[in-house]
């Protein structure tokens, strides 16, 4: 399934850039002109009036990417991570204190991922494979005009490699701890000038960075000794062809095959919890864990999926105007088990399947004079099919399930009149229609299910918009002032174990206000790009577990009623200090807060063994105040790059990050398990590209202070708690080789 299609190596493939590309600086000094897709046009990013980070080709390169997690705290106030639990693969995005942790597909993520033109609103799938991908650009608050639904918080738009009009050949290998080999190979095959093929493959594999020390009784270990590998292949061919001067068609098809370990993790159960009165107790408490990368799980994990997506981007250019036209078609079934409790004991196992379908087409007609008025216009139409059951291995064996049928359409349309050559004011709105047909199986013995499915149907409408204005002070600095309104759809409850929790549940809706400045100095070696931001969100689609409402078990319930105020302030430097020599900075404060949550999150009412119970507002401080998910108040990152020419014509480029962030809570509930203090990670690479530019070598580290982080923590409504922690220190080599014209 797919969320994000595998991303590059769905759309992307794997390709190598081009050595003499990944020059961050032009051959004159200055900083170089970085363009940007973030208003469905291509223009600089120092005229763009929003808050935009752009990552080239070149970061992507020095930062030795292996999946989009590698781009967290690559922006202010925006973080994208594993989600912990099942389904390794799953991107938990946040931006501006807003995002979704979960992988229920019944729930749309806040921040959206968007690949060459193709909107994708699931988060399973989402960090596997980034190769080949021209450029990320990171978009922060909500989007609702050209991007649409679902962007209350914000958009990851990825732009990939086309085929070159010249014969390439690329190929990279790299090795490291934990097992890690990975190879990729890509080729350009221009035919002529009008058509042109690129072909290319990538295996990323890894044993993992937990280590299982279960053993059978007869000392045999029928489970995996080392959990949270990788193990990815993909295969993608792409064709670009010009059979006129006018028209320009860029076709891809892409296949991915992931048989992945499921993502490890530590049982941090509560003394409270059944797991705990049953002899296992949880990290951080007595008798407990103690080391965050040591598992003791006597059930094997993987997270299987295939997914194949083809995607059709046609561009016609015409007098004055042009006319893009944006197909997509993904299909992925997967297949997840896991030992849910973390433990030796045959306490909680599960296993479930997924299969997923998407069909998009946009068109939009956009302006290309150089007139005061700059316009863009369109429809979409979208329809997504999915269904899951899942198999729990409790005393007694259950199953569940779900399926929805989700039908989409939307017109939208963006101006911007120039009323002087300074200033420049822009209106875009965006209707958008949804309809679900929703079916729900409830959870029974094996031997019972299905039983007569719960159904219902609901469609929801919006009408999302944005205004705004920017001033060119000189030639080389922009304020800009902008509203926005952003719309992220109602659903269904997949995990609803009553009747009555199914729902539906009402759409989330974002308000925001942002001013910024865009500026170069000092005869364009300094970049300075500021924001401030003030944001509303309003029935925030809250998710939990919580004992069921009748019987005994718990149920996933959406508590749909949260409102929250987000503000802050984000700062973006980049600076050429010295030739050679490129620092970037940049530092994010967030101040986010509920504003009213008046919600039973326990599903029990007050007692003095549940003081919070009840329905209570959540908002108000006191013993059961809560705080937003994934709110740090600060967050930075500092990088440097220093090109040192040698004299034979080579070139060693050491690369060093740091990046911090701020103590926060990774779950609705605010777990003391979940709570992460304010940590910081250093990067590290060292690059030797030899004279003739054809190839590099390139000794990297990531997390060199191993630093164990939480990603995430899963209460289980009294029964179990689960930890998550991302990645320790990781290093390895890397070779990389261009050949061709």
């Amino acid at each position: 399934m797919l969320s994000t299609a595998s991303l590059a190596a769905l759309v992307g493939g794997a390709a190598i850039p081009g050595l003499a590309q990944a020059q961050t600086t032009a051959a004159g000094g200055e900083l170089e002109e970085v363009v940007v897709t973030a208003r469905m046009r291509a223009e600089s990013l120092q005229e763009t009036p929003v808050a935009v980070t752009a990552i080239t080709e070149g970061q992507i390169e020095k930062m030795v990417v292996q999946d989009l997690s590698d781009f967290t705290r690559a922006a202010p106030n925006f973080t994208i991570e594993g989600v912990g639990a099942i389904h390794r693969n799953a991107s938990v995005a946040y931006s501006r204190g807003i995002g979704y942790q979960g992988v229920d597909q019944a729930i749309d993520p806040s921040v959206g991922i968007a690949v060459d033109g193709v909107f994708f609103t699931r988060n399973i799938g989402a960090l596997q494979s980034t190769f080949d991908i021209q450029q990320v650009e990171l978009l922060r608050g909500p989007q609702g005009t050209l991007f649409g639904k679902n962007t209350t918080g914000g958009v990851v738009n990825i732009t990939t490699k086309q085929p070159a009009d010249h014969h390439t050949f690329s190929a990279l290998g790299r090795v490291g701890n934990f097992g890690r080999a990975d190879v990729s190979m890509a080729a350009d095959l221009p035919v002529n000038d009008q058509l042109s093929f690129r072909i290319s493959a990538t295996s990323q594999y890894s044993d993992g960075y937990m280590h299982n020390l279960y053993r059978a009784p007869n000392g045999l270990n029928p489970s995996e000794e080392w959990l949270a590998g990788d193990n990815v292949k993909a295969l993608r061919g792409a064709v670009k062809w010009r059979p006129t001067d006018e028209l320009t068609l860029n076709l891809s098809a892409a296949y991915v095959k992931d048989r992945s370990d499921s993502v490890g993790g530590v049982n941090a159960s509560f003394p409270t919890d059944a797991l705990s009165r049953a002899g296992r107790p949880g990290f951080g408490f007595p008798g407990g864990p103690t080391d965050p990368f040591v598992a003791m799980r006597n059930f094997p994990s993987g997270d299987y999926q295939d997914t194949w997506a083809g995607t059709l981007n046609a561009t016609y250019e015409g007098q004055g105007y042009r006319i893009v036209s944006i197909s997509g078609i993904v299909r992925s079934s997967n297949l997840s088990y896991s030992d849910f409790d973390v433990t030796d004991l045959a306490f909680f196992e599960t296993l479930a399947t997924k299969r997923h379908k998407q069909l998009s087409q946009e068109v939009r007609i956009e302006s290309a004079t150089d007139g005061p008025l700059q316009w863009v216009a369109g429809g979409y139409a979208g329809q997504t099919d999915w269904d899951t059951t899942q198999i729990f291995f409790l005393a007694a064996v259950t199953q569940e399930g779900a399926e929805q049928k989700d039908k989409t359409a939307a017109g939208f349309a963006q101006f911007d009149f120039s009323l002087t050559e300074q200033l420049t004011l822009t209106a875009g709105g965006r209707y958008t229609w949804q309809e679900k047909d929703f079916t729900r199986f409830l959870q029974v013995p094996v031997a019972q299910f299905p039983r007569p499915p719960l159904r219902a149907a609901e469609e929801w409408s919006d009408f999302t918009y944005h205004l705004g204005a920017n001033y060119q002070i000189s030639d080389d600095a922009m304020l800009y002032g902008s509203y926005s309104t952003g719309f992220k759809s109602g659903g269904f409850n997949s995990r609803a174990a009553t009747a009555s929790a199914i729902g539906p549940f009402d759409p989330e809706k974002a308000k925001a206000w942002e001013v910024g400045l865009k500026s170069d100095w000092w005869d364009r070696r300094l970049r300075l790009n500021l924001a401030a931001f003030w944001n509303k969100y309003e029935d925030l689609q809250v998710s939990i577990f919580r004992p069921a409402a009748s019987g005994t078990g718990e149920e996933q319930v959406v508590a749909n009623n949260a409102d929250e105020r987000a503000r802050g302030v984000e700062v973006e430097l980049t600076v050429l200090p010295v030739p050679n020599l490129t620092l970037t900075a940049s530092v994010g404060y967030l101040d986010a807060e509920y504003t009213s949550f008046v919600a039973n999150l326990t599903g029990r009412p007050a007692s003095a063994t549940n003081p919070c119970g009840g329905t209570i507002d959540r908002s108000q401080k006191g013993a059961c105040y809560l705080e937003p998910t994934r709110v740090p108040d600060w967050t930075s990152r500092i990088d440097a790059t220093y090109d040192i020419d040698l004299a034979g014509g080579g070139r060693v480029s050491p690369f060093v990050a740091w990046s911090y962030e701020d103590a926060h809570f990774t779950d609705t509930l605010n777990a003391p398990q979940g709570f992460q203090k304010a940590y910081h990670i250093w990067d590290a690479s060292l690059t030797y590209e030899a004279p003739s530019g054809r190839w590099q070598a390139t000794l990297w580290g990531k997390n060199l202070g191993d630093v164990a982080h939480r990603l995430s923590v899963v209460p289980t409504a009294g029964v179990l708690t689960q930890l998550y922690f991302a990645e320790p220190r990781t290093y390895g080599v890397e070779l990389r080789m261009v050949l061709g014209e």
